[in-house]
């Protein structure tokens, strides 16, 4: 799944930049005077901000959680599996 990321982390700001220029482009004259579009606008432009850092949070995840951990933990390639034994069950 690692050898994907670039591509996603593509898309993902391709997608992020395509939003930006839908929300910050030149409006009509009509569209600058206000009223209750303007409210919705100024809600997707704080929606695309929020989601915005919620990417870059997620965009540089691994490198920052692996700063929080110790030098006594340690990774190993079966950290991801899981045996749970319940009696009683097939």
């Amino acid at each position: 799944m690692q050898e994907y990321r670039p591509i996603f982390m593509a898309v993902t700001f391709g997608f992020l930049g395509f939003a930006f220029y839908l929300t910050y482009r030149p409006r009509g004259a009509a569209a600058a005077q206000g009223g209750p579009r303007s409210n919705i606008m100024n809600m997707n432009k704080v929606m695309l901000w929020a989601v915005t850092g919620i990417a870059v949070v997620f965009l540089f995840f691994p490198q920052a959680f692996t700063g929080f951990v110790t030098a006594d933990d340690q990774f190993t390639a079966d950290m991801d599996r899981t045996v749970i034994s319940i009696e009683g069950m097939t």
